[in-house]
């Protein structure tokens, strides 16, 4: 089984089991948190890993590290990740419990790239206009600068893109007079 089928596993779990708490967005803020942690000290995730460092040890390490900073819960499935050797999984569990959440909410995460970083306002107007065509009620909008687009912007999300760069109207046109369309 791969990672991310394990990791949606345990997100489904963790996510039926902060749900029946009420504890969702806690729940979420908190594997968001271990994710970034993890992300930003390689060391400690070096250290969990490391074949010569005993369990006790690994267990001791991480409720150092993140009881009292997270919810029971949250360390209960970090403990048990631990013990089954999953450890690894923790970035896309957390990944995987988001994408739950805003499912739930009908909440989509978009990538809105340009040719220059778009200020808030235009961010939220993104947000504002493809929500609806996303079918969503909400969409969480980030901006990536790509030096390619000459001009316009270049949306995806989910598996859908909505391209309105020049870039992308140039190509069109270019495939239009090569098949003979005018």
């Amino acid at each position: 089984m791969s990672n991310q089928a394990v990791a949606n596993r345990y997100a489904v779990a963790l996510f039926q089991l902060a749900q029946s708490k009420g504890t969702l967005e806690k729940t979420g803020e908190e594997l968001e948190i271990i994710a970034s942690v993890l992300e930003s000290t390689p060391e400690l995730l070096k250290a969990i890993n490391h074949p010569k460092v005993t369990l006790v040890t690994k267990k001791e390490l991480v409720n150092k590290s993140f009881s009292g900073q997270v919810g029971a819960d949250v360390v209960h499935t970090l403990l048990l990740l631990l013990e089954r050797q999953r450890f690894s999984i923790v970035p896309d569990l957390s990944k995987a419990f988001t994408k739950l959440h805003h499912d739930l909410l009908n909440i989509a995460e978009a990538t809105v790239f340009s040719a220059k970083a778009l200020t808030e306002d235009e961010l939220k107007q993104v947000e504002i206009v493809f929500a609806p065509k996303a079918g969503k009620s909400r969409l969480i909008a980030t901006n990536k600068v790509d030096k390619e687009l000459v001009g316009g912007i270049k949306i995806r999300i989910g598996d859908r893109i909505y391209d309105g760069s020049i870039k992308g109207q140039l190509n069109r046109l270019e495939r239009n007079l090569l098949a003979g369309n005018r």
